[in-house]
């Protein structure tokens, strides 16, 4: 079956599809180092980033440095960031974590980080594009090596020296020798490949990979008419053993 070829190489697979009675079952299911690991992210990661949300560029220094003090483990202050002792920690009654994020949502717990940023929303200047939303860039689980396999183009240009025509390249280059997505022969079979392809210096090597698939991310999506229900999931996959590491049901929207 193509679709467990797919995921057996990092690749995964989205849109899979079966009719059950008056209702319809979507699913995907994609290997979730196809994201950045919110907690490995370097300086110049958070900056790629947040440009690529449309954050402007005069909230970066602040929005890093009170992330950083966020999953720090001591209480001293970074130039532009917040500690337990600020004002906005005190005011709503809690104080920094001092480790890593267990989810992204933690994220709205960090000084400067809105639900805009986070997950999109208005501009705050007429002048100004809307904010996209970090998010769905984002993930706790891996090892901070991007899938460039799976990884969306937002994510591949979040990379450093990664641009636009390097992501056109890989994009092209992961539908295999025949051209086209969606076929047997998907997917770059070594990291080597993909620099070779896309003009990419060795640095990168560092940065990215082509077959991790030990956390998977599966969403299944039930729909009956115009109501539709999203449960999603991330499974850890250690050999023969799947444990799930993370559970969510979505409430009823309209499609």
């Amino acid at each position: 079956m193509l679709a467990a070829l797919h995921i057996s190489r990092g690749i995964g697979v989205r849109g899979l599809e079966r009719n059950l009675g008056r209702g319809k079952l979507m699913l995907d299911i994609v290997p979730e180092e196809g994201r950045r690991n919110v907690n490995l992210l370097t300086d110049e990661d958070w900056e790629e980033i947040l440009d690529l949300g449309n954050v402007p560029e005069e909230k970066w220094d602040e929005l890093i440095d009170c992330f950083r003090d966020w999953v720090d483990a001591n209480e001293e202050h970074r130039l532009n960031g917040a500690e337990s002792d600020d004002p906005f920690y005190r005011d709503r009654g809690y104080e920094c974590k001092n480790g890593p994020l267990d989810t992204v949502d933690e994220l709205l717990l960090i000084k400067g980080f809105t639900p805009r940023i986070v997950y999109g929303g208005p501009a705050e200047g007429e002048d100004e594009p809307p904010y996209t939303g970090i998010a769905r860039w984002l993930t706790v689980w891996g090892d901070g090596r991007v899938n460039v396999n799976t990884a969306s183009r937002e994510v591949l240009l979040t990379i450093p020296e990664i641009d636009e025509l390097a992501v056109d390249a890989i994009i092209e280059g992961r539908k295999g020798s025949d051209g086209e997505a969606g076929t047997r022969d998907d997917g770059f079979t070594s990291v080597e490949e993909v620099i070779a392809a896309a003009g990419l210096s060795r640095d990168v090597a560092q940065r990215i990979t082509v077959s991790s698939r030990k956390y998977l991310r599966v969403v299944s999506t039930g729909q009956v008419g115009d109501l539709a229900v999203v449960v999603w999931c991330v499974l850890e996959c250690e050999g023969d053993n799947v444990r799930v590491v993370f559970w969510r049901e979505d409430a009823a929207t309209k499609s």
